[in-house]
C-alpha cells in the first residue's frame, strides 16, 4: 500500500509540476503583453514584470507550505531555486546565446543585483534566526528596490505592438495565477508525502526537485528570450527572480510562519547561493560571454547537487 501511495504521489508531483509551469507561462505571457501596452523598457520588464511573475510558483509553494507546516520544503525551494536560476538556467542560456557582448550599463545594473543577493544571503547566515522582524525587513528592502527600479526605468512607447486590450490581458493573467496557486498546493502535498515515505529531508527535496520545477518558467521564458536575441531581458529576469525569491518570497514566509527559522541549519544551501551569485558576478564583469563561463556555472550546480545529497546521506546514516 505504501509503495502504491509513493507512485501516486510521484505521478501527481510530476503532472502538477507540468501544470504549474504551463499555467505560469500563460500568466507570464499575458502579463508581458500587458506591460507592452504600457510601454515599459526591456530591462524593467525583465526585473519588474517577468522576474516577479516567474516567481509566482515559489510564492504559491511558499504560502501553502507555511499553511501546511512544511517550512523546510519552501526554504529549500527558495534557496535551491536561486542556485538553480544562476548555476543551471543562466549557464544554459549563456551557452546558447547568439549575443556575446553585454553593454556596460547593463553589466553594472546586473552586477549590483548579484552582489545584493549574495549580501542578503550572507546577512541571513550572520543573523541565524529568521523572525518576523527579519521578514518585514526583507519585504521593505524588496519594496525599496522595486521603487528604485521604477524610478530609474524609462518608458519606450515604441515596443507597443498589437498587444490587445490591457483588461483582457490582465484577466488572462489572473486566470493563469489561479491555476498556478491550485497546482502549487497539490505539489506541496505530494512532495511532503514523498519526503515522509522515503525519508528524504524536505529541505533537500525542495532544493532540488521542487526548485527545478518552480524554475521551469524562468527556463522557458529565458531560452525563448535569448533565441530572440533579447539577452538583456533574460538576464533581468533570472537575476531579478533571485532577488524576488530571497527578499519577497522569503520575507513572506518569515512573516506568515509561526516558527523562527534557524538559517544555520541551511548553511550549505545559503553558501551555494553566495557562491553562484558571486561567481556569475565575476564571470560577467567584463561584459563578454564565452562557453567556459557556462561550464564554470554548471560545475557549481553539480557541486551543489553532490553536497546536498551527500549531506542527506550523512544525516540518514546518523539517523
Amino acid at each position: 500500500m505504501g509503495f502504491q501511495m509513493i507512485v501516486l504521489d510521484v505521478v501527481l508531483l510530476v503532472a502538477f509540476l507540468a501544470v504549474l509551469a504551463r499555467s505560469a507561462m500563460f500568466a507570464i505571457t499575458s502579463l508581458t503583453n500587458f506591460s507592452k501596452i504600457l510601454g515599459i523598457s526591456e530591462f524593467a520588464v525583465g526585473f519588474l514584470i517577468l522576474s516577479i511573475a516567474t516567481s509566482s510558483p515559489e510564492i504559491s509553494v511558499a504560502v501553502f507550505a507555511v499553511y501546511s507546516g512544511d517550512i523546510g520544503l519552501t526554504l529549500g525551494d527558495i534557496f535551491g531555486s536561486n542556485v538553480t536560476n544562476i548555476a543551471m538556467i543562466a549557464a544554459l542560456f549563456l551557452l546558447i546565446s547568439p549575443i556575446k557582448k553585454v553593454e556596460q550599463k547593463t553589466v553594472r545594473k546586473l552586477s549590483t543585483m548579484l552582489i545584493v543577493t549574495a549580501l542578503i544571503a550572507l546577512v541571513l547566515l550572520g543573523v541565524q534566526d529568521g523572525s518576523r522582524i527579519v521578514g518585514i525587513a526583507l519585504l521593505g528592502f524588496f519594496g525599496f528596490f522595486v521603487y528604485q527600479m521604477i524610478k530609474t526605468s524609462k518608458k519606450e512607447p515604441g515596443i507597443v505592438k498589437e498587444a490587445g486590450s490591457p483588461y483582457k490581458q490582465f484577466l488572462f493573467f489572473l486566470i493563469g495565477i489561479t491555476i498556478v496557486i491550485v497546482s502549487a498546493r497539490i505539489v506541496v502535498d505530494s512532495a511532503s508525502s514523498i519526503a515522509e515515505y522515503t525519508g528524504i529531508r524536505e529541505s533537500v527535496l525542495g532544493a532540488t526537485i521542487i526548485a527545478v520545477g518552480t524554475s521551469l518558467p524562468e527556463l522557458v521564458v529565458d531560452i525563448v528570450a535569448v533565441r530572440r536575441r533579447q539577452l538583456e531581458l533574460a538576464l533581468g529576469d533570472i537575476i531579478g527572480s533571485s532577488i524576488s525569491n530571497i527578499a519577497l518570497v522569503l520575507g513572506l514566509v518569515l512573516v506568515l510562519s509561526e516558527v523562527t527559522v534557524n538559517f544555520g541549519i541551511l548553511s550549505t544551501l545559503i553558501t551555494f547561493v553566495v557562491l553562484s551569485h558571486l561567481g556569475m558576478f565575476l564571470l560577467l564583469r567584463t561584459g563578454r560571454i564565452t562557453r567556459w563561463q557556462s561550464f564554470v556555472l554548471f560545475a557549481i550546480y553539480g557541486s551543489f547537487l553532490i553536497a546536498i545529497y551527500g549531506l542527506q546521506t550523512i544525516i540518514s546514516g546518523f539517523g
